[in-house]
């Protein structure tokens, strides 16, 4: 048993480079799509029986992390003081939906940077892990579900950074003032993750909690600069 939202689709091992790879592993009692073209993605015969059907899906990412964590860093040095949060999640997956658009390779949008590394023919396959170009419409063997669309969404994020500075207190004084402190402040300066999307905490929230790690493009998080003042009478 396993909790709800866990990723279940093919199981993928590289890309078909040519017709002769193809023609080999159907020949091996491996199976293969009878549609199969080189630069389509290779699908896994998990169960073994030489066909590639829905019995060959399996579970192929988790969307709950090991564990989370943050912590918060405070210095203060003379009047100085600087002071910076972070939060992550270690062992988690995204189920990037919004891939089905950045790969479709039809020209009517952007496309990630790889898409120029896609498989072209045998003798230039790319990088070897994105597939041939093809109308999206039309490429189903390559925009089934499987662990093509599945990214590690493990990261570390600074939600906050800020760096503040206080009047001595014979300034102050002068200025008949209680205190008197400026600062500067980001909130959500930096994100480390090797997730490719805008924000490796996706929210897709139209079917509640039965779609954890669920990436459809939302909007990246914001990040806003702020300049302070605080003045004490």
């Amino acid at each position: 048993n396993y909790p709800i939202g866990y990723f279940y689709g093919f199981q993928t091992s590289g890309i078909f480079q040519n017709q002769q790879q193809i023609d080999e592993l159907r020949a091996q009692g491996h199976g293969v799509l009878s549609t199969s073209q080189p630069g389509d993605v290779i699908f896994v015969d998990y169960n073994g029986d030489g066909q590639i059907t829905d019995l060959d899906k399996t579970l192929i990412g988790n969307p709950h992390p090991d564990f989370t964590y943050g912590f918060a860093i405070d210095l203060n040095y003379k009047d100085f003081d600087f002071r910076t949060s972070f939060n992550g999640s270690h062992g988690n997956d995204v189920l990037d939906g919004y891939d089905y658009y950045l790969y479709n390779m039809e020209g009517s949008g952007n496309q990630y940077a790889d898409v120029a590394q896609r498989w072209r023919s045998p003798s230039n396959p790319g990088n070897g892990e994105v597939y041939r170009a093809a109308r999206g419409g039309t490429q189903s063997n390559s925009t089934r579900l499987s662990t093509f669309y599945i990214q590690d969404a493990s990261f570390l994020r600074m939600t906050n950074v800020m760096l503040g500075y206080t009047l001595p207190n014979e300034v102050v004084n002068k200025l008949k003032l209680g205190g008197l402190r400026f600062y500067a402040s980001i909130d959500n300066p930096l994100t480390f993750s090797k997730y490719k999307g805008y924000n490796p905490e996706p929210d897709y929230n139209q079917r509640g909690n039965l779609t954890p790690g669920v990436d459809y493009g939302l909007y990246p998080l914001v990040r806003s600069y702020n300049l302070g003042l605080k003045v004490t009478f």
